[in-house]
C-alpha cells in the first residue's frame, strides 16, 4: 500500500489568488431566486423586487461575481426569455428541475441599471 504525507502550513503562499475566483451564482432551484432573492411584494423588497435583507447577507459574503443563470438550468435558459414587460414573458418548463419557470426574474433583473448586482471590480462596474 503506498503512503503519502501531507503537509499544510497556512503561511506558506504559492502565488496569489485572483479575487474574481470567489464568486456565486442564483439558480432557480427552491428558493433562492423566487420566495428568496428575488420577492416583489415582500416586506423587505425595493421597488424593483429584489429584497434587501437578502441582499445584505449576500454582501456580507463578498463575491466578486455574480453568475446568471447559474446552476443546471442554464442549459436550457433562454436570455430572451427574460426581457421585456413581464406580461409578455413566456412560462416554460424547466427540464432541468422539471418545474414551471415563469421568468419573472430574467436577464433584465440582472442587467438592468438599477439591479443590486454592481460588484466592486466587477465588468459592469468598470463600463460605467
Amino acid at each position: 500500500m503506498r503512503k503519502a504525507n501531507v503537509l499544510i502550513d497556512r503561511d506558506f503562499t504559492i502565488g496569489h489568488t485572483d479575487p474574481r475566483l470567489f464568486g456565486a451564482f442564483l439558480e432557480h432551484l427552491g428558493r433562492c431566486i423566487y420566495g428568496g432573492i428575488y420577492e416583489p411584494g415582500h416586506r423587505s423588497a425595493d421597488e424593483t423586487g429584489f429584497r434587501k435583507d437578502v441582499l445584505a447577507l449576500v454582501k456580507e459574503l463578498g463575491p466578486t461575481l455574480v453568475r446568471y443563470p447559474g446552476d443546471n438550468s442554464v442549459s436550457g435558459y433562454n436570455w430572451e426569455d427574460g426581457v421585456g414587460p413581464l406580461e409578455r414573458r413566456p412560462a416554460r418548463l424547466d427540464l432541468a428541475w422539471f418545474s414551471t419557470e415563469p421568468n419573472s426574474f430574467g436577464t433584465n433583473e440582472v442587467m438592468c441599471p438599477t439591479s443590486p448586482f454592481d460588484l466592486p471590480g466587477s465588468r459592469r462596474e468598470r463600463s460605467r
